[in-house]
């Protein structure tokens, strides 16, 4: 007896392995990759409409990045070049506040809590008061840190930026010095830290291999101290790594960011500080309030 005429066996598994992976690409397409404006409000709180175009175009160039991830970026303007569209804060003194090589502070700003912490550096009374009780555990446990950048003030990042520049051209100056207003440290919330065994003080270059920054790295968020540069997160916050550079943001945001796998201060800020994610998460809780009340 003839075949009849149809799909022969091996062309209907090619059919079926096809429509299977279809249906699988768009089951994960679904939970990983929102589409529209709606579907992604409504799983990521921190999604904001006006930015959906600047979202659409981050992600094309970043496709690794995860979407929530990808937001958070976007709306702390991870996507525009460095000092290109500069902001600058409204809020210098919380101790959250954001500063990077687009968002500065006023013009000559200078905390107004300032304390000593010995060696002639400073730091805003709140994180000295942690770095002294983080020191202090350190050091129960044998390990040993020094300060060696605090507080600068405008003025000194100035010098300091204006010097790289002149020497090592733009490039370098901008990857590796803030320019003035854009300095963490003229916060007073940004310490440098290294090792030091004994008498012997280590060298910015191998920090990163010794147990002191192990610890950090696993506890600091205790003290409310993040790593502020960190390698794996270069392309984000766009200076070079920076094993001892660490920030005070309280240890409250320090543990969430910690908790959430939040890599850099943009994330957390885009996520929830930016004004219009603040403004939008406002709104909703208003909203939510008068729902469960029953109101209008």
């Amino acid at each position: 007896m003839a075949r009849s005429a149809g799909v022969v066996p091996e062309d209907l598994k090619r059919v079926k392995k096809q429509i299977a992976s279809i249906f699988i690409f768009a089951i994960l397409s679904a939970l990983l990759l929102p589409s529209g404006s709606a579907a992604a409000d409504d799983q990521f709180p921190h999604y904001v409409e006006e930015n959906e175009q600047r979202y659409e175009a981050y992600q094309r160039r970043n496709p690794n990045v995860p979407y929530g991830r990808m937001l958070a970026y976007v709306n702390a303007k991870v996507d525009k070049d460095i000092y290109s569209d500069i902001t600058t804060v409204e809020n210098p003194d919380k101790i959250y506040v954001i500063v990077n090589q687009n968002f500065s502070l006023p013009q000559d700003y200078e905390p107004g809590d300032l304390v000593s912490i010995g060696n002639t550096f400073m730091l805003r009374k709140e994180a000295a008061r942690h770095l002294e009780k983080m020191r202090a555990e350190m050091l129960a446990q044998g390990l040993r840190i020094y300060v060696v950048a605090a507080y600068r003030t405008s003025q000194t990042q100035t010098y300091r930026y204006n010097n790289a520049l002149a020497n090592e051209g733009r490039y370098y100056a901008d990857t590796r010095i803030a320019r003035p207003g854009h300095s963490e440290h003229q916060t007073g919330l940004a310490v440098d830290i290294l090792q030091r065994t004994g008498d012997q003080y280590m060298s910015h270059a191998g920090f990163q291999n010794t147990r002191e920054y192990a610890w950090l790295k696993q506890n600091a968020h205790r003290y409310g101290f993040i790593h502020r540069y960190p390698m794996e997160h270069m392309d984000y916050h766009r200076f070079v790594f920076e094993a001892w550079h660490w920030r005070y943001v309280g240890p409250g945001i320090a543990t969430v960011m910690h908790e959430n796998g939040m890599g850099i201060l943009e994330e957390y800020y885009g996520t929830y500080l930016a004004p219009e994610v603040r403004e939008k998460r406002a709104v909703s809780q208003t909203q939510e309030s008068r729902a469960i009340d029953g109101g209008s």
